[in-house]
């Protein structure tokens, strides 16, 4: 089932919500500060070439790098901390992903492409001695992972990270992680490290990614426990769990 209300954005209140990544970030910071670095430079070297051939693959290099920066942006411009974004169609409540960070990754389609045949091009119009091992082994599977990347979220539906509460059950659909269950198998579901993580009495756990989802994770977790231990509650999902987000009731 697809969402057929536009999401509402929810502040909710009386609750700590997600504290973000947590631990140090500074190594990563740093570690992607130097890649980029040298991603930039081999950029510049490419384009420096005097062939056709290597200026076009530079200029596929550029553009990966610029796609990854659009990505990186999107996500991070989506506010999360103690804000959820919920869709009520009669009784069901939908939380979906991120819209926003669609189209970066679609463009990975052209970034790819643009690397292969740069790649191609090169293979046939530059001497060897001028093709670092880089060039010729890592620039295909980079560009490859980035054509794959890019197509599936062509073809993968808008709606296809989401978590849906309905009053006889619970359905998480995330690429490599589903559960679709009823309230009564649900035995818990808590943030643990950077997922959050639901377990049932039938099947192994899922999980979703803190960033996979455009809401709080740990409020999505505790409406999540709310609703599966209190059965009474069930009965008002729907425009009632808006209401309680608003509130923080629960």
């Amino acid at each position: 089932m697809g969402q057929e209300k536009t999401a509402e954005t929810v502040w909710v209140p009386g609750h700590a919500g997600w504290q973000g990544q947590k631990g140090s970030t500074t190594g990563l910071v740093v570690l992607g500060v130097v890649l980029t670095a040298a991603v930039v430079f081999y950029a510049v070297t490419l384009l420096a070439d005097p062939a056709p051939a290597m200026k076009l693959l530079g200029s596929g290099v550029v553009l990966a790098v610029g796609v990854a920066a659009w990505l990186l942006t999107a996500h991070l411009r989506i506010e999360r901390v103690r804000v959820v974004r919920v869709a009520v169609d009669g009784s069901t409540v939908v939380f979906g992903g991120a819209a926003e960070v669609v189209w970066p990754l679609r463009a990975f389609v052209a970034a790819g492409a643009l690397l292969l045949t740069g790649w191609a091009w090169s293979i046939f119009t530059v001497p060897s001695e001028r093709m670092t091992i880089l060039t010729l082994l890592g620039v295909p599977v980079i560009g490859l992972i980035l054509l794959t990347v890019g197509v599936r979220s062509w073809f993968r539906p808008l709606d296809g990270h989401r978590l849906t509460l309905r009053r006889d059950g619970v359905e998480l659909r995330i690429p490599r992680n589903r559960v679709n269950a009823a309230w009564d198998e649900i035995s818990a579901a808590s943030l643990e490290g950077d997922r959050v993580v639901v377990r049932t009495t039938t099947t192994r756990p899922s999980s979703w990614a803190t960033r996979d989802l455009a809401s709080d994770p740990v409020i999505l977790a505790e409406l999540v426990s709310f609703y599966g231990k209190r059965p009474e509650a069930r009965a008002e999902i729907g425009a009632g769990t808006l209401a309680r987000l608003r509130s923080g009731d629960f």
